[in-house]
């Protein structure tokens, strides 16, 4: 479980296309708040695909990305990366698993290297 949670579940939620918070506004969906480096360094908003910061994981995972962050005015715009999916209008969206996410899933579960899983899609 992530600090970040509360704030993607917070997202998750939203029905607009963007979003513009303040970062105190942001730090009451954080179990716990920003740390100082929100509020310090740009780098901590950026989007990474790498899966190494917790806090743009939180984001990223339910469809959000950042954008104009705004480091002297202390404000963050979200922006819905993900579209809205008519199927999904009664639950939050969560991104769907890349394969090589779903493979490091299944080794963990499993207790099996990932080299050891194959997935195959038919269809």
């Amino acid at each position: 479980m992530s600090k970040y949670d509360s704030l993607a579940r917070f997202l998750s939620e939203q029905t607009v296309e963007t979003l513009t918070m303040g970062f105190d506004e942001v730090a009451k969906q954080v179990s716990g708040g920003l740390p100082q480096s929100a509020y310090d360094y740009r780098p901590w908003w950026a989007n990474r695909y790498d899966g190494n910061d917790a806090q743009n994981k939180g984001w990223q995972d339910v469809g959000w990305e950042t954008e104009d962050v705004d480091m002297k005015r202390k404000k963050v715009t979200f922006t819905r990366a993900v579209k809205t999916r008519s199927d999904f209008k009664d639950l939050p969206y969560v991104r769907p698993l890349t394969l090589q996410e779903a493979k490091e899933g299944l080794a963990l579960t499993f207790g099996v290297s990932v080299a050891a899983i194959e997935i195959i899609v038919k269809g």
